[in-house]
């Protein structure tokens, strides 16, 4: 797995067995997607007591982004789907956040439409709100199509 995937999985305290799960998930990816896959990011919510719960776990590469749905069940569910340029519908909803440095209470959470009817949910809490939004400059708004 690369380093920087190691590093965003610890900096959202993912702990190691969780790690071990994504790791696996990735070197799945890595078989099928024609790209170098350059970027990880896992959806997270707090639940009403207070616990994280993670939701779930998104791959992106230049052209492609892959999803694996309820990644912690024991059912796989994977998907993967081109983005490039496809992207025609974008939803913001933030709470405690002002798209510069996420508090440990920020929300964001991102829907996004393609010209397929496919559409992806992506929710972050706490410092994984900074992570959401990196990936939603990297990778959502530069396929908006216009």
């Amino acid at each position: 797995m690369k380093e920087k995937f190691k590093i965003y999985l610890e900096s959202i305290d993912v702990t190691k067995p969780i790690r071990d799960k994504v790791e696996k998930i990735y070197e799945f990816y890595l078989k099928i997607c024609p790209e170098e896959i350059n970027d990880v990011f896992i959806s997270d919510y707090i639940k009403e007591d207070g616990t994280r719960e993670f939701d779930n776990m998104w791959f992106f590469s230049n052209s492609y982004t892959m999803e694996a749905k309820q990644f912690l069940s024991k059912a796989d569910d994977f998907d993967m789907t081109p983005i490039k340029g496809r992207i025609h519908y974008l939803n913001i909803q933030k709470r405690d956040y002002d798209f510069k440095i996420a508090t440990h209470i920020s929300r964001l959470y991102l829907r996004f439409g393609l010209d397929t009817g496919i559409s992806g949910d992506l929710k972050a809490s706490r410092k994984n709100c900074d992570f959401l939004r990196d990936t939603f400059s990297k990778y959502i708004l530069p396929n908006l199509k216009t």
